[in-house]
């Protein structure tokens, strides 16, 4: 008797079970045996500008002629006729607005019998994406005595391709590189000297069908070289004092590349302290380097003032600086570090470049430095 009543428990349990699977799938049921055909399958959505590609596989079965696409809330749709020789469907929604669509999908077979819909989601990129988004800036843009450039690239962003850069050859010709995403440096032969490049980043969002190409910018400056001071030379006021551990002290040293060695200004010489440089011919100068001696307690330096002149100016000149020099290209106050830029505010062109030392850090009038280099176009 036990036996047949927990049978008859176990059949209503299964009996309540069967009734809640029918009202999950009421819907779909109808009189006579309705015929749902096989649902769109593997649907993805990729985004692309101002649009969505849908991509689902063909339904196997021969009877389904064609499907519905149906979007914003069911007001927009577009029907796809199925060809017997393409595996996957893929279509594009155009003219999207850059925000979230579903997307339904339906199958329709030959006897007006209608799947499951299938269901999706994406998101396209627009106006929006190319406010945020950041181009790939560079850290610096340089050449050497031989024309040859180099640009070295700053951080860039997962969904950069690649960068397009547009250089003046020195044969006039306009030429377009690419650097991708992963180069940390571009290598440009034969750079006109003193012309400007242009450069343009080109992003794919993540799993993007559309490349994004950013407007062409111009660099701030041409290519600019460090420039040769093997035939430079150099005149101290009042000479130079000479330094009895090896460091010199004689105004050439300035250009012999050893940080250890450099000029020394005459004890006995007054402020102003000046250094005139002579580069036997003229250059677009975008800054100078200047290094102090090692030692910060030798670091006399404090303000300093440069003129750039096409004529000789004289360091020992009753006076200096002379009005026949004009008023100073660049102004620098040394605090400190193992080197002093001074930046001209717009780019000096001359052959002689005259480094005046007004005053010290110190009480006395000594000045010092060791290596002295120019930048420019």
């Amino acid at each position: 008797m036990k036996k047949y009543f927990l049978y008859i428990i176990t059949l209503l349990i299964s009996l309540s079970a069967c009734k809640e699977m029918d009202t999950n799938y009421k819907e779909f049921i109808v009189p006579n045996g309705h015929i749902y055909p096989q649902k769109a399958d593997s649907l993805k959505i990729y985004p692309g500008e101002n649009r969505l590609r849908l991509k689902w596989l063909k339904p196997k079965s021969p009877r389904i002629l064609h499907s519905w696409v149906y979007w914003n809330n069911y007001t927009d749709s577009l029907k796809v006729e199925y060809n017997p020789d393409i595996d996957t469907i893929s279509i594009d929604i155009l003219d999207l607005a850059e925000t979230t669509y579903t997307f339904y999908i339906k199958n329709f077979d030959v006897d007006g019998n209608v799947s499951i819909p299938a269901e999706g989601s994406g998101t396209p990129y627009g106006d929006n994406y190319f406010i945020s988004a950041n181009d790939r800036t560079y850290a610096s843009a340089t050449r050497n005595a031989e024309f040859v450039g180099t640009i070295n690239w700053g951080p860039r962003t997962s969904d950069l391709v690649y960068t397009e850069i547009k250089y003046v050859h020195n044969n006039g010709e306009i030429i377009t590189l690419r650097s991708y995403a992963t180069d940390r440096e571009l290598v440009i032969p034969e750079v006109k000297q003193g012309e400007t490049f242009e450069y343009r980043s080109i992003f794919l969002p993540r799993n993007g069908i559309d490349t994004i190409y950013r407007n062409w910018k111009t660099s701030d400056m041409p290519f600019m070289v460090k420039f040769a001071r093997d035939t430079w030379t150099a005149v101290a006021k009042g000479g130079n004092h000479d330094w009895g551990d090896g460091g010199g002290g004689q105004p050439s040293l300035l250009f012999d590349g050893n940080r250890a060695t450099g000029w020394h200004s005459h004890v006995s010489t007054a402020l102003p302290q000046c250094v005139v440089v002579d580069m036997k011919s003229p250059h677009v100068l975008d800054n100078l380097l200047i290094y102090p001696p090692a030692p910060t307690n030798w670091r006399y330096l404090k303000d300093v003032e440069i003129y750039v002149s096409d004529e000789p100016m004289d360091p020992n000149a009753s006076g200096i600086p002379l009005a026949s020099w004009g008023t100073p290209a660049a102004k620098v106050q040394y605090t400190g570090g193992e080197s002093l830029k001074i930046a001209f505010p717009t780019p000096q062109t001359g052959r002689y470049v005259a480094i005046l030392f007004k005053n010290t850090s110190t009480t006395n009038p000594y000045v010092s430095f060791m290596e002295f280099e120019a930048y420019g176009f």
